[in-house]
Order: C-alpha cells, then structure tokens, then sequence
C-alpha cells in the first residue's frame, strides 16, 4: 500500500478499497491531498478517537465497532 499510496498511505484493507476506488476516479495525487486521514471511528475526524480510550484500540471508520449501534456490530 505504502508505494501505490505514499501520501496518506491507508492503514487498512478497508480503508485501502476505499482509497483505490478513490484514485480510479481522481488520479492526480493532488486530489487525494484534499481528503483528510489518520484514524477514524465511525466516519469521524481523528479527533474522535481521543473521545474514549476504548476507541483507541478499536480505530473503525464503518462504525462497527461500536458495539449496540449497529446490527452487525462486531462481537466483543
């Protein structure tokens, strides 16, 4: 992942679908600059991982693993 992406290199095969499905329809690296990375729970800014240390553990942008708030929360 880290020599197809360099900048803002996804840290998961999620996050990689996510980032090649992207790139097939912005190709320029300037348009992934325009997007902001880093960790993510449930589709938030990184800032929202500081919100409770559990997070921390469980960096999740599709919201599953926030257990009860989704049917397909992952089981703990």
């Amino acid at each position: 992942a880290e020599r197809l992406f360099p900048y803002n290199t996804p840290q998961s095969k999620e996050a990689y679908l996510y980032r090649s499905i992207f790139q097939k329809h912005f190709e320029r690296e300037v348009a992934a600059q325009t997007v902001p990375g880093g960790p993510s729970i449930a589709c938030s800014t990184p800032a929202a991982i500081e919100w409770d240390a559990a997070f921390k553990n469980s960096a999740d942008p599709s919201g599953r693993a926030i257990a009860g708030v989704h049917v397909d929360a992952y089981a703990e």
